[in-house]
């Protein structure tokens, strides 16, 4: 592997359709086992690298060999690895996601006259 760049940090579209990404939303990242491993990699590495969809990112990678995801992303794709193997500990320290817990969702109309 001598890639300078690989190919999924290239690119920023979703290697499936709106969809199948809509139903591994509400579902869970072990149903896209029925993907072949190339493509469940490079969704893996996709959802991981959105802030909003980083749990299914690392529940998806879970289900990926660390090859896989080395050749999708480098040293990326092996970090993803790792944490995909613990992933409540890697959530926990993520500020995107800590820096909203607790905290009422805004709303756009809350006017009281």
């Amino acid at each position: 592997m001598n890639r300078v760049a690989p190919r999924s940090l290239d690119e920023d579209l979703c290697p499936v359709p709106h969809e199948m990404l809509q139903a591994l939303m509400r579902q869970n990242g072990a149903a896209a086992r029925a993907l072949p491993e190339d493509q469940r990699s490079r969704l893996a590495v996709f959802c991981y690298r959105k802030a909003h969809l980083r749990r299914l990112g690392l529940e998806i990678a879970a289900t990926c060999s660390a090859r896989a995801l080395v050749e999708e992303a480098g040293h990326a794709g092996e970090l993803i690895f790792r944490q995909s193997r613990d992933p409540a500990a890697t959530l926990a320290s993520d500020t995107y996601l800590t820096a909203r817990e607790g905290r009422r969702p805004v709303t756009l109309c809350s006017y009281k006259g």
